[in-house]
């Protein structure tokens, strides 16, 4: 099913993000993760994909096949581009579509210390090419803007080029502030983006992850998660416990706002997934 389908402006849907797992792909526990998060019926379930010759970044089709054919979800296929060559790429889309693929979510990527510049070196490069591939397209969206932009100003203007260049939703980057949600929301209708935008969301699951991907993604820590942090630094399930409750808190001050989508970084926990789904649904957001 195509994502424009499922994902509407102001539906106040939830949606997974799992990834393939490292080393050889174990199709049983894929399935067994599949079959753990199709019961709490998301709108649809992302796959990351990984790029620079890793292993398991052919899995991303596979396991999104997987994810449509056998528990009958909508799922969305990951594509980084900057650490691969313009055949890389080719091969890639190509077997997207071999295997049925409808929906990809075009990324950039990390760029790999030590990799060569190839063809594609924005997103931007690739959304034509995947959109005459018949592939309804998704973007990335930054709501305190890209580690790599110089203002939120010139943030929203690639934003804007995606949705020019044929983009039919944004996923957006992890935050832990809604107050940098609800600003980029405003600015971002304020500037002619008029596409769902699924709000990126994640769990807390131990100290060293969030420093490392506030790092990697230039996000902020309110001081409620700091607090958290520092609590439960040697608990990891009281950790996650509260991090879920802080998680539920913000998704339902994102709905109450008018949200469209929440994306939720399960990091393949289903026991994340369905803390979440648990308390979203006494607080009345999920039946």
């Amino acid at each position: 099913m195509r994502i424009t389908d499922v994902v509407k402006k102001g539906a106040g849907t939830l949606s997974f993000e799992i990834f393939p797992p490292k080393g050889d792909f174990d199709a049983a526990a894929v399935r067994a993760l599949l079959g753990e998060l199709a019961p709490l019926d998301p709108s649809f379930i992302s796959v990351t994909y990984s790029a620079g010759g890793s292993k398991n970044s052919a899995l991303t089709a596979e396991i999104s096949q997987m994810a449509e054919k056998e528990f009958g979800l909508t799922s969305v296929s990951h594509i980084t581009v900057i650490n691969n060559t313009k055949d890389e790429v080719e091969d890639t889309v190509r077997s997207f579509a071999e295997k049925g693929i409808e929906n990809v979510l075009a990324l950039r990527g990390d760029k790999i210390e030590g990799t060569e510049a190839h063809s594609f070196a924005h997103a931007t490069d690739i959304i034509p090419a995947l959109i005459s591939r018949g592939f309804t397209v998704g973007a990335s969206c930054y709501p305190e803007g890209h580690a790599d932009c110089t203002s939120l100003e010139d943030d929203l203007k690639y934003m804007k080029m995606k949705q020019d260049l044929g983009a039919s939703f944004f996923v957006s980057q992890l935050c832990f502030d809604n107050r940098y949600f609800f600003d980029f929301f405003s600015r971002a209708a304020a500037a002619g983006i008029d596409r769902p935008i699924s709000a990126g969301i994640m769990p807390l699951m131990s100290k060293a992850q969030v420093n490392r991907m506030i790092y990697m993604c230039a996000v902020s820590l309110p001081g409620a998660i700091i607090r958290i942090l520092n609590r439960y630094e040697d608990d990891k399930e009281g950790l996650l416990q509260a991090g879920l409750d802080y998680a539920a808190t913000q998704i339902a001050e994102l709905y109450d706002s008018g949200a469209d989508d929440i994306h939720f970084y399960t990091m393949n926990r289903p026991e994340a997934a369905k803390g979440l789904a648990e308390r979203l649904t006494a607080k009345g957001y999920l039946k």
